[in-house]
């Protein structure tokens, strides 16, 4: 069985408008999290934790995400 057929999901792609509102928040995010080591630490293991609570649940993961991508994007 393929990945496809298993629907094995390993990558989550966002397209954008380039420079537009949308791909501004994401590369300050990137930017934030690239200056702020602690910070990425505590954001990899925020995914990490809910990627096994939640591995067939991406809504769930991405909700679970909400708070702290939300905390980031305000500084």
């Amino acid at each position: 069985m393929s990945d496809m057929e298993a629907d094995i999901r390993t990558h989550h792609i966002h397209i954008v408008k380039w420079n537009g509102t949308e791909w501004k928040n994401y590369i300050h995010f990137r930017d934030y999290l690239n200056a702020n080591e602690n910070v990425a630490l505590q954001y990899a293991k925020l995914k990490e934790e809910l990627e096994s609570k939640y591995a067939d649940d991406r809504v769930a993961y991405t909700k679970g995400k909400q708070n702290m991508i939300n905390k980031i994007s305000r500084k």
